[in-house]
């Protein structure tokens, strides 16, 4: 193959898709099962009688979605389960404050429609109503004002519009909540009753020794999109998941709920609220001194072989461990540093030149610049203690939108978590020297004008 041809195929193999366990480019980064997430959940699914209800956190792009497809095999290999995996990309608007009443309605709607789709689950069956088109039963009954949803057949049309107004409408989203508000037990109750029913048909075809599972993935991405909603959208998770657990918990049904990582550190002790709550962290690299982790860099080797032939592109190990040691062992940076680097292969003979390397990184790294000199304070701390420290350097900092900034960081992956036992934080390696750099600066700044310093504990 020539050079050409070879960096195209190379590119479009490190293309972004969540993949099966069966498929070539999967690496299992797990071989330990201690610290294996997908382990833990399916043992807490396994070793709990019928019912069980878990989180799953992690960053979008750690290979939550191929893990959860991995956890889906796990179980439904034994033959005890029927798994039903739902991407909420699908139904939720990511970019909205989310509320109990939408997402109960959401979480039931999507879960009938994965029953009705495939075959293996319940297909068409004629005894199967879904929900889209139950709800809108409900809230006639309870006097909600409809108009505008209905655009054709009740039983049709009605559900979509239903389906398509919770994701899309705002104005109607808001009107449902506040007639909601004094119906939410009710509500509960009604989606109970219908997933209770699913269930039973569920075991009705397949056997009463049947359990279901139902994983409901990407509602972790939920985020604001400006400063001016972001801190509203990030209190409605919290909200949602810390102040209606028991209603998002139901009889004789298995559920993994995705949240994002930042949830356990505005919501301490939020685990308890469930039955497990697992974490998927970045590949760890490097200590928390900056040590080179030998077993992290050969698993994402392995990772970058399955995909392509790296020693062609980069020319030595050398070359492609700086790039790993560069994303930090988040996969999705990795993949965007390799493909940075093809770019730059295109117009030079191979193997990329150590130019053409660093022209790669500071690519990747200009995404996630400037970094202001507030951050950069902030940043710093987490640096020197990796811990996501809430609060920093001064009394006068405990303010309620620094739980905003924490979340801001996690969710532009500014800050890195990993996992050996205990979590712990880390900036990310692309922008750690410009945190450092500032915050030196911010010293040295103090100390001219005479004030104190702002040391990170």
């Amino acid at each position: 193959m020539d050079d050409q041809a070879f960096l195209r195929d190379f590119y479009r193999a490190l293309g972004d898709r969540p993949l099966e366990p069966g498929e070539a480019w999967y690496v299992d980064l797990y071989p330990n099962q201690a610290l294996d997430p997908v382990e833990q959940l399916a043992t807490g699914i396994e070793w709990s009688y019928l019912e069980s209800t878990q989180l799953l956190s992690g960053f979008r792009g750690t290979g939550k979605s191929t893990e959860l497809r991995r956890l889906r095999e796990r179980l439904a290999s034994t033959g005890r389960y029927k798994v039903v995996l739902v991407d909420m990309l699908d139904y939720i608007n990511m970019s909205s404050a989310i509320d109990i009443s939408d997402f109960l309605i959401t979480v039931a709607g999507a879960f009938s429609e994965a029953l009705a789709a495939d075959p293996d689950l319940l297909g068409s069956d004629p005894s199967y109503t879904g929900y889209w088109t139950r709800v809108i039963s409900f809230l006639r009954d309870t006097d909600v004002d409809v108009t505008g949803i209905e655009l054709g057949t009740k039983a049709a049309l009605g559900g979509a519009g239903l389906k398509a107004n919770l994701r899309q409408d705002v104005t109607f989203r808001q009107r449902l909540r506040e007639h909601l508000k004094g119906h939410h037990a009710a509500l509960v109750a009604n989606v109970r009753a219908y997933m209770s029913e699913c269930v039973q048909l569920m075991r009705a075809k397949h056997g009463d020794e049947i359990e279901i599972v139902l994983l409901l993935d990407s509602v972790e991405q939920i985020r604001g999109t400006s400063i001016s909603n972001a801190e509203a959208v990030y209190a409605s998770v919290e909200a949602l998941f810390s102040n209606h657990a028991e209603s998002l918990q139901f009889e004789e049904l298995h559920i993994v709920y995705t949240v994002p990582p930042w949830l356990k550190i505005r919501s301490p002790g939020i685990g308890g609220e469930y039955s497990g709550s697992q974490l998927l962290p970045c590949v760890r690299v490097a200590d928390r001194a900056g040590v080179p982790d030998k077993a992290g860099l050969d698993a994402l080797e392995a990772v970058v072989r399955r995909r392509g032939d790296w020693m062609r592109l980069l020319g030595s190990r050398e070359a492609l461990d700086q790039l790993v040691q560069c994303s930090g062992g988040y996969l999705r940076d990795l993949f965007r540093l390799l493909q940075a680097a093809m770019r730059q292969a295109r117009s030079q003979q191979l193997p990329l030149d150590a130019e053409g390397l660093a022209f790669a990184v500071h690519e990747v790294r200009n995404g996630y610049l400037p970094v202001t000199r507030a951050d950069a304070i902030w940043l710093a701390a987490v640096d020197s203690t990796h811990k996501p420290n809430l609060v920093v350097h001064r009394a006068q900092d405990r303010e309620p939108n620094n739980l905003y900034n924490l979340s801001r960081f996690f969710d532009t992956h500014m800050v890195l978590c990993y996992r050996n036992g205990d979590e712990w934080y880390d900036v990310h390696p692309l922008i750690r020297d410009e945190v450092r750099r500032q915050f030196a600066e911010a010293e040295r700044e103090k100390q001219a004008s005479g004030e104190p310093g702002r040391v990170p504990p």
